[in-house]
């Protein structure tokens, strides 16, 4: 079991590490999230379903998922899935 601390210490590592403003901080919780979210899912799929992504199909569900956070939490956002 990992412990709790060293979850809270990476999110904090990850998204203060870089500086920057209020709003870049926010979108490296989203994107630490969203990767986190799509490790957990594929995780459970491999243990409970018997199913495996390969490493660039997680990473492509990290991308689309990071991008749908992101637009609906910062509309004017200028950019596009595929940019």
């Amino acid at each position: 079991m990992v412990n709790p601390c060293y979850v809270e210490d990476h999110f904090n590592q990850f998204t203060y590490a870089g500086g920057g403003s209020k709003a870049q901080r926010s979108i490296m919780q989203v994107l630490w999230f969203a990767t986190v979210w799509e490790i957990w899912k594929e995780r459970n799929n491999r243990i409970f379903n018997a199913k495996e992504c390969s490493i660039l199909q997680v990473l492509d569900k990290i991308k689309a998922i990071s991008y749908v956070w992101l637009k609906a939490k910062l509309a004017s956002l200028p950019l596009n899935f595929h940019g």
